[in-house]
């Protein structure tokens, strides 16, 4: 009887370490887990932006705003005899300002982490619960990407390398020039507004996402969550004045006093995971933007990384 429980207490012992040692492995395994989807988040959410801003200032055949009509800064247009649909400032749903989703006179634009949210009482109202002290990136172009047939209330470029009008539905106006040329297309105009939200699916939830106001059909500016777990978004920008040879400097959005001057664009994001990593020190210190470094996380706390990337504004030249 002493034999058989003493064996059963080795047992025991070897059965609950085996089995701590599996409840370690799974833990571990889950923040791993958990670190890799944060690393793909960021990844998505980088290549989103960069997409954007590589693209930005280019208007189907042409990256010269002046060349195209009908945008917002532009006297009111009339359709042209093929009875298009010009473009007006209240045609759009939830716009930011009025004509915001066809003005193509800065194709990048931001505001710094400074500035109080200007869209609070239009496209990011209070309930977005855009997060202070973070940037709002716009960014503006058209899609290079053809569609197979033009729909109602979308917005539209159609354009070449020597003119081009916006237009709204599926009837195209009849520009001036080279209209029947195989150089002119029609691309869907794209308009967008990053920004950090301190919710994901509702308000209150405490997991912070990054959001976008995108221009779609309606046409309507419509509030989008990209990815989960976003504590703060900067950007800067290099900014090559006129007779240099190269970027001079890298400043905040505020900063900028000739956009035509702006030539890249450098983006962080500082990632949060979704949940708390209890028995861990999650310290981190990251110095974002140019700022002094600062710390997070912390026993119990959070776990933080923070991604950046370059990125080279092909069409603003």
């Amino acid at each position: 009887m002493v034999e058989l429980l003493v064996a059963m207490v080795v047992g025991l012992i070897i059965i609950g370490g085996a089995f701590s040692l599996h409840t370690k492995a799974r833990d571990t395994q889950m923040t791993n887990e958990m670190q890799m989807d944060m690393v793909a988040d960021a990844r998505f959410a980088l290549e989103m932006i960069s997409y954007d801003l590589r693209h930005a200032g280019m208007w189907g055949g042409t990256n010269r705003a002046n060349l195209i009509e009908c945008k917002s800064t532009d006297p009111a247009c009339t359709p042209t005899s093929s009875n298009d649909t010009p473009p007006t400032p209240g045609l759009a749903t939830n716009d930011c300002a009025a004509g915001w989703y066809y003005d193509l006179t800065n194709p990048v634009f931001a505001f710094d982490n400074s500035v109080v949210n200007p869209y609070s009482g239009s496209c990011i109202p209070a309930s977005e619960g855009q997060v202070d002290k973070t940037d709002i990136l716009l960014v503006r172009y058209a899609d290079s990407n053809l569609p197979m047939a033009l729909r109602a209330n979308q917005v539209y470029i159609r354009s070449n390398n020597i003119n081009g009008r916006v237009f709204v539905g599926a009837t195209p106006p009849v520009l001036s020039a080279y209209d029947t040329s195989a150089v002119t297309n029609n691309h869907e105009l794209r308009a967008y507004a990053y920004y950090v939200s301190d919710h994901t699916d509702a308000p209150g939830d405490g997991i912070p996402s990054l959001r976008r106001v995108a221009l779609v059909n309606g046409p309507t500016l419509q509030n989008q969550t990209l990815i989960s777990g976003v504590e703060d978004f900067q950007v800067r920008f290099g900014v090559m004045p006129a007779g240099a040879t190269g970027i001079v400097r890298y400043v905040d959005p505020d900063e900028v006093s000739d956009w035509s001057e702006v030539y890249s664009a450098r983006v962080w994001l500082l990632m949060r995971s979704d949940e708390k990593q209890i028995g861990m020190d999650t310290t981190k210190s990251f110095s974002i933007a140019g700022a002094p470094a600062a710390t997070y996380g912390g026993q119990d706390d959070y776990r933080y990384f923070l991604v950046s990337t370059v990125v080279n504004l092909r069409n603003t030249r």
